[in-house]
């Protein structure tokens, strides 16, 4: 979630408040989200008016208005913006929630960044119609929900998590978009394009000429399945201490959704099961990568090269200190450890099905 830091604190009345108090649905924006602009809140306040809505500008404001929302009468909150937004918003907001003694509302996402993960999985449009459709569902209680596991890492839910490629990228698009804010070219060129120049000038040459890092996976959970090349799990249960993978890593992460940012389904098994996530671990070189492409992309593509399982905690332990990632964003500094666990208590998901 790209918020700025404000150098001064930002009252919680700076944020934009639209329509009737007594309304149980609320919208929180993330104010850098790609597509939350001034014509996105105008034609959101036009479609409507008893909302409230909620323009957030920095992490600080973002635990401010949790606040409010903690203390008023929303039976739904939905955020606007990308899986950053949906995971910093959700964490703040369940914080708010448990000093104020209340039950997490149920929440939903408006798919308004760049990746878009959850709103991918669900199947919700990216369009204005598919945003419409959204807030609509979101006015009445008795709209379809789902349970949605999610991860728990350094103590903060998230519904994906790892370290490889995906966390490099994101390392590289920050060098990108900073190298390109120094050379007055930052309001020129949007997300996408910065990401898709940190991939081919920084990302792909690192991944091609670089020694991969060694990674070690342990099971410190309840009892992990390994996945074969059928798809299926293995009846055999690896028990706490097993090393699931010791080995290169091209990408070590896991995940309780399917789909990566853009739609791209890195974690095929994650919604398998409710009581585990879905581990997955890679030493694929870029040639295997690109020659199978779209079926990596579909999720379809099975090889000895990838490791999957099923699991509900696990520990990663990398040869040296790396870049690593939880919900899209980067955790902020490099490491050579981390835990992952299945959060115990999954969320209520506004789902359009």
């Amino acid at each position: 979630m790209q918020l700025q830091s404000s150098r001064s604190a930002v009252s919680a009345h700076d944020a934009l408040v639209v329509g009737n108090p007594l309304s149980g649905v609320a919208v929180v924006l993330n104010r850098n989200a790609r597509a939350v602009t001034r014509k996105m809140v105008q034609r959101l306040e036009k479609l409507h008016p008893s909302q409230h809505l909620f323009l957030s500008e920095s992490f600080e404001h973002s635990r401010q208005i949790a606040t409010q929302l903690a203390e008023g009468p929303f039976h739904t909150v939905l955020f606007g913006g990308g899986d950053g937004t949906f995971v910093c918003c959700l964490n703040d907001l369940r914080e708010a929630c448990q000093r104020a003694g209340r039950p997490l509302p149920r929440v939903g996402v408006l798919p308004m960044g760049t990746g878009n993960a959850i709103g991918y999985y669900q199947g919700i449009p990216t369009t204005l119609r598919g945003i419409h459709a959204q807030l609509e569902r979101a006015k009445t209680v008795l709209s379809p929900t789902r349970e949605l596991p999610l991860l728990r890492v350094n103590g903060r839910l998230s519904p994906f998590a790892g370290t490889g490629l995906d966390s490099q990228i994101l390392e590289d698009y920050g060098a990108t978009t900073r190298a390109l804010d120094a050379m007055g070219l930052g309001r020129l060129i949007g997300s996408p394009l910065r990401y898709a120049l940190a991939v081919a000038l920084r990302s792909v040459p690192r991944f091609v000429m670089r020694k991969l890092p060694e990674v070690e996976v342990v099971n410190v959970g309840g009892p992990a399945y390994a996945i074969g090349l059928d798809g299926k799990p293995d009846d055999t249960p690896l028990p706490k201490g097993t090393v699931l993978y010791r080995g290169r890593c091209t990408l070590a992460g896991a995940a309780t959704v399917p789909c990566y940012g853009f739609g791209v389904r890195i974690f095929p098994f994650a919604d398998v099961r409710t009581d585990k996530f879905h581990l997955r671990c890679t030493d694929a070189g870029a040639g295997e990568t690109l020659a199978h492409l779209p079926a990596v992309l579909r999720g379809d593509y099975r090889s000895p090269s990838l490791h999957d399982f099923l699991c509900d905690a696990v520990e990663l332990r990398v040869s040296q200190p790396v870049p690593m990632e939880s919900g899209g964003d980067l955790i902020p500094q490099r490491s050579e450890l981390l835990r992952i666990d299945l959060a115990e208590t999954p969320v209520r998901l506004l789902s359009p099905e």
